[in-house]
């Protein structure tokens, strides 16, 4: 794998927006304050239709503005080939290999980075607090067991008492 150097990774400029993402990044402050209780899937949603209702007219200009940064993205782009010395098609490779790297570690076994032990720190956490849960569920239905077993054995008694008072009527009548 021919590796690009972290100079030039941290230097690699960064691939525009899509005209729906340049149209998401201007209104989503607006539609917030109008949908405050909305979540991020429900204030996506909107978005998402404001723009498939937006005319033909207003959305070129979004496309206009991402096919300006289309343009000074590739100028960038092959600068940063020039100052660091590197073949397109090597740095390409190098992109695919990376990408198919995070997929493995996302599948299969985790790379130990501070993402992946914060994650493991959040998956503690939640099986902790599942633990939790199921102990206080199981102590609630050792509970209420408890005291159904209680319940019955109370009315049992009771049960029992008026066989008995029956028993002792039926004796003094006798």
């Amino acid at each position: 794998m021919d590796y690009i150097p972290d100079e030039a990774m941290q230097h690699m400029p960064k691939k525009p927006q899509n005209a729906y993402m340049l149209y998401r990044a201007e209104v989503y402050d607006e539609v917030k304050k109008k949908n405050q209780d909305k979540s991020m899937t429900e204030l996506t949603q909107v978005i998402s239709s404001m723009w498939n209702d937006l005319d033909k007219k207003k959305k070129e200009k979004y496309e206009n503005e991402k096919d300006k940064a289309q343009n000074q993205y590739k100028k960038d782009y092959e600068a940063w080939l020039k100052k660091y010395k590197l073949d397109e098609d090597k740095v390409k490779n190098s992109l695919k290999e990376l990408k198919q790297e995070k997929k493995k570690h996302k599948k299969g076994s985790k790379k130990v980075t501070k993402a992946s032990k914060d994650d493991d720190e959040s998956e503690d956490e939640d099986e902790q607090k599942i633990q939790q849960i199921k102990n206080k569920n199981q102590k609630k239905d050792q509970k209420e067991q408890k005291e159904t077993k209680e319940t019955k054995e109370k009315e049992k008694q009771k049960q029992n008492q008026k066989e008995k008072e029956k028993e002792q009527k039926g004796n003094k009548k006798k």
